[in-house]
């Protein structure tokens, strides 16, 4: 793509300050990140200061390399792109050229030479770029390619795609959007040496083809002193494809209670607010501003002038407003992530169509993106440009590459390795694999090798849709989702585990690490009934994620989608139309009553003592929500005596009598103090965060209700010093209120149910 440098400022800064300090740089990048245009620009702004200009070598076009040697190019473009080389005396065919001849040319010149695109000649690059920088002293080279060339005098700038949003002042927004659009400096030369007399060091002018006020990438443009560009065909087909959120409000426990004019109850049930309500956690956040709107970055400045342009040089162009479409020109340039080779064909595509169209058709991947009239042909859609590193891979790597695709974010290698090896692959190849596709700038890497954790990877949405049109068409689409849903359907089970045995920081960041493969597990993965119950079972292990973690609405929908895949008189089936009832009590819907009936007919039949008795805990909540105070207490009594005491996959017994005691706290005070006691002596009240949470909330509540809020308010700063280890916003929202509404009543009456103690409690059992 042509036109001027936008948004580059600090790279071409950064990349003219390293060839003034060293004699070998190179750019490296991802396909269409727009390396070749920053080259070209730093050797434009740079050529004035050089006796003998810059000369440009390019070997390939998004194909396989030609038949010809890095030292011939070098030959032709020193000769201004002339075919002048000896002939054979017997047939007239061209000699090679020897490589000590061409370094001898450059003996005592001081010239730029600018090698792009080296990637398929690198390895004989390599050898000729020695041979220069230890014959020739005043040749400076630039050199691009998709990964660094690996040679001890080598710096190596690497190039990010551009954010879409810019940041904020504390440096929170566009975080995402931008990748890093650093340098990344890899064995810098010398400060200076003798053959930097004609490069001065950077003094702050960035050239004279420089975008001051401008932020976006660009592609390649053809702006050189001496250009060699063979034409290639177009790449070929491959022939052998076979953290938990803490509470951000700190609380610092004080001797005794503070006084304060705050007064209220809290605001919701013990059991629906601790178990992440919904509503209770909009109501905690209602107050909250609403998020300023992010300023366009960079890709945005991109996509707009060349939208512009566009419809300057076209009369019959789709009408564009760079104003009224800003926010859907945002969501496109954050869906192309920043790309800007795939910007630029965007922006060319809004020209025939409407920009809102456009977006939406990223849906479908963005290979579909092109130029027919591009001026390079890698360059006339977004596949050619990855199908042009994927044409340079080994089979190992392009086997890797494409089973990637199944994989939504970023993964570690263990992940990789167990979802990739097989079909000729091994397990041992892998990490191999990875590496070099992460050295080629195919992979981003997250987290680098060398840690205790294994590292961390992500593959471009334009490289995964391409990887999953490879694996489609070698009929590994199946195995790979299948490999993939078991591989984190046992991430499911050890965040269970961790959240079983009162690890919940642990088992809370887990499932935020990997929470977009789980989810991507749980869509893509089931396609029969063996698959459809591994689902299922991922879904039930993580019930505290949706249950307590505040993500209602992501669980119900997995488990009406998932549920017709199992077997109805199953355990599984059971404690998830179990699930499902719960969170249908804990969101408010009607059809929480139907679901609890199935699940409790389920239980009995199978054996599922926990299933019966947590069944009763949730009816139990749905009567305390109706007002329907000695219904509650039948059924949270009945829960408590009949959960075992070390189930697995749902709230303990010890929870079950949590909520007894808020039901009990305003109509049976002593028998509310005595389940109190019960809740807190069990085990799971002492190792669990969330259980202890609840137990010291329900006493805090007991103790108002007797007029002792001294005793009542430390055990609601206990219940705060818990909860704020567990992600539920709502949870931390409940136990303020009840710390407010101690505070509030602190001259008042106590005891009685004309008291404040007893009117909390008794607003507390009825709130919803």
């Amino acid at each position: 793509m042509t036109g001027g440098l936008i948004g580059r400022a600090g790279e071409l800064a950064a990349l003219r300050r390293l060839l003034a300090q060293g004699r070998l740089v190179t750019v490296v990048g991802a396909a269409g990140v727009g390396k070749s245009a920053l080259a070209a620009h730093a050797a434009a702004a740079v050529s004035g200061q050089l006796p003998d200009g810059v000369v440009r070598v390019r070997w390939w076009d998004g194909a396989p390399a030609r038949r010809q040697s890095a030292v011939q190019a070098l030959a032709e473009a020193l000769d201004g792109g002339t075919a002048e080389r000896a002939e054979d005396p017997k047939g007239g065919a061209r000699r090679p050229v020897d490589g000590s001849d061409v370094v001898a040319r450059l003996v005592g010149r001081r010239v730029l030479i600018l090698l792009d695109d080296i990637d398929p000649v690198r390895q004989e690059c390599a050898r000729l770029v020695q041979a220069v920088l230890q014959q020739a002293p005043g040749v400076r080279l630039l050199v691009t390619g998709r990964h660094p060339m690996g040679l001890g005098h080598e710096s190596v700038l690497r190039l990010r795609p551009l954010a879409t949003t810019e940041p904020d002042e504390k440096g929170a927004g566009g975080r995402a959007a931008a990748r890093g659009q650093e340098a990344e400096d890899v064995s810098p030369g010398p400060a200076q040496d003798p053959g930097n007399s004609g490069l001065v060091r950077d003094s702050g002018n960035t050239g004279p083809v420089q975008d001051s006020a401008s932020t976006g990438p660009v592609q390649d443009s053809a702006s050189t002193a001496t250009t060699h560009d063979p034409g290639n065909p177009e790449p070929v087909q491959d022939p052998e494809n076979s953290r938990p959120l803490q509470d951000s409000a700190s609380t610092t426990t004080t001797p005794g209670p503070r006084r304060s004019g705050t007064a209220g109850a809290p605001g919701n049930t013990l059991d629906a607010a601790l178990a992440g309500d919904v509503a209770a956690g909009r109501a905690a956040g209602a107050e909250s501003a609403d998020p300023p709107a992010p300023r366009p970055g960079p890709a945005v400045a991109l996509f707009v002038a060349r939208a512009l342009a566009l419809r300057r040089d076209r009369d019959d162009a789709h009408p564009f407003s760079a104003e009224a479409e800003s926010r859907t020109v945002l969501d496109l340039c954050a869906a192309l992530e920043g790309v800007p080779l795939a910007i630029e064909l965007a922006a060319t595509e809004s020209a025939s169509t409407s920009v809102t169209q456009v977006a939406g058709l990223l849906g479908l991947g963005h290979g579909w993106l092109g130029a027919p009239d591009a001026p390079l042909r890698r360059h006339r859609s977004v596949r050619a440009a990855v199908g042009a590193s994927y044409a340079l891979c080994d089979r190992a790597e392009r086997s890797t590459w494409a089973r990637l695709s199944v994989f939504e974010g970023d993964f570690d290698e263990d992940a990789a390795t167990y979802v990739c090896a097989g079909g000729g692959l091994g397990a041992h190849e892998v990490p191999s694999c990875l590496a070099r596709l992460a050295l080629a700038s195919v992979l981003e890497t997250v987290r680098g090798p060398g840690g205790v954790l294994p590292p961390r990877y992500r593959l471009s949405a334009a490289a995964r849709g391409f990887a999953a049109e490879r694996l489609e068409a070698a009929g590994e689409v199946a195995a790979a989702r299948g490999r993939h849903l078991g591989w984190y359907a046992q991430v499911a089970a050890g965040a269970h585990q961790l959240w079983s045995t009162g690890r919940h920081e642990r088992a809370t960041r887990l499932v935020r690490d990997e929470e977009r493969q789980l989810y991507a597990a749980l869509e893509h993965g089931p396609d029969h009934g063996d698959r459809g119950v591994a689902a299922l079972a991922m879904v039930r292990d993580l019930w505290f994620w949706w249950a307590v973690c505040g993500q209602l609405t992501r669980g119900r929908e997995q488990l009406r989608r998932l549920l017709p895949l199992a077997r109805a008189d199953t355990r599984l089936c059971g404690q998830a139309l179990w699930l499902a009832g719960w969170l249908a009590v804990c969101a408010g819907d009607a059809g929480a009553e139907e679901l609890l009936r199935q699940a409790w007919r389920v239980a009995v039949l199978s054996g599922d003592d926990a299933t019966v008795g947590r069944v009763a805990h949730a009816e139990g909540t749905l009567a305390l929500r109706a007002g329907q105070t000695e219904r509650a207490i039948e059924r949270l009594r009945e829960a408590a005596d009949t959960i075992p005491a070390h189930a697995v996959h749902g709230p303990s017994a010890a929870v079950s009598l949590a909520v007894l005691t808020v039901a009990q706290a305003a109509v049976r005070p002593a028998e509310a103090l005595r389940s109190a006691r019960r809740a807190t002596a069990r085990p799971q009240a002492r190792h669990d965060a969330w259980t202890h949470a609840m137990t010291q909330y329900a006493h805090a509540l007991v103790e108002l209700a007797r007029g002792r809020r001294s005793r009542a308010w430390r055990r609601a700063h206990q219940a705060l010093a818990a909860v704020t280890e567990v992600p539920s916003a709502a949870g931390a929202a409940t136990v303020r209120a009840l710390i407010a509404a101690i505070e509030g009543r602190s001259g008042q009456r106590a005891g009685g149910e004309g008291g404040g103690g007893g009117c909390a409690a008794a607003r507390a059992t009825r709130a919803t």
